[in-house]
């Protein structure tokens, strides 16, 4: 409980009682009011800057004293510590990385030419958008398209969202950037192409479906054959929603 700094009569008298009834100076007399109790409606986006000012704090406190020191001097009539959280504050964290897929490296085998392929290794981590796709292909693929799979039910599954990567050279991982494509946490990368095929797995991994034919537009649906230890050489990068 804060006391009063002049007796609680005089015009001086400044501060709360009971933490209920507070004195202010207003010009050469004194108020009494009840004390205002700030409104806290813990919004999400408070909730997110309180979370923030945290972690700053704790970013802070784990420097060492020559660290600190160096945040001295960089901001003008701040002091270091002023400055470091300044800093910290005024910038939102960029989105958590998005991945899905069980990465394009060199593999034991191959796929089949002209199937959809969806691999079940991998999920993705996160809804949001994929902006980068790799991949390792056996032979050179032709009118590549690559595309982002949910299931329906059973082995039915229904394309998401896809995006037409075209050709691809051979026996290196090769990346493709800018790319635009939908994802949901949970939903699996596949490819078709009319040619070439992509290295793959036959065991060791959670396995992939696959369909002769193309089914990899966005609303396509169809059921797959499941073939069980198998992964392709595919991977998906993204930002997450916010």
């Amino acid at each position: 409980m804060a006391k009063p700094k002049s007796p609680l009569l005089s015009l001086g008298a400044r501060g709360t009682i009971a933490d209920s009834l507070t004195f202010q100076k207003r010009g050469r007399g004194t108020i009494a009011r009840e004390k205002p109790i700030p409104k806290d409606p813990k919004s999400a986006a408070q909730l997110a800057q309180r979370q923030r000012y945290i972690e700053a704090v704790a970013l802070w406190n784990a420097l060492s004293p020559e660290e600190k020191e160096a945040w001295r001097g960089v901001c003008p009539g701040l002091t270091a510590y002023q400055c470091f959280m300044s800093s910290a504050l005024k910038y939102a964290p960029p989105p958590p990385p998005l991945y899905i897929g069980a990465g394009a490296i060199n593999r034991g085998t191959a796929t089949t030419e002209a199937f959809t392929y969806i691999d079940k290794t991998g999920p993705a981590s996160a809804s949001g958008i994929i902006h980068t796709v790799e991949l390792w292909a056996d032979f050179y693929l032709q009118d590549c398209v690559v595309g982002t799979f949910y299931v329906v039910t059973g082995w039915t599954l229904k394309c998401r969202d896809s995006v037409f990567i075209g050709y691809v050279p051979r026996w290196s991982k090769q990346t493709f950037s800018g790319l635009s494509i939908a994802v949901e946490a949970g939903d699996y990368i596949g490819f078709y192409a009319p040619l070439g095929t992509l290295d793959r797995d036959s065991s060791g991994f959670a396995g992939n479906w696959r369909l002769a034919g193309e089914h990899i537009d966005p609303g396509d649906e169809a059921t797959y054959a499941f073939v069980d230890d198998d992964a392709i050489s595919l991977y998906g990068i993204g930002e997450a929603a916010a």
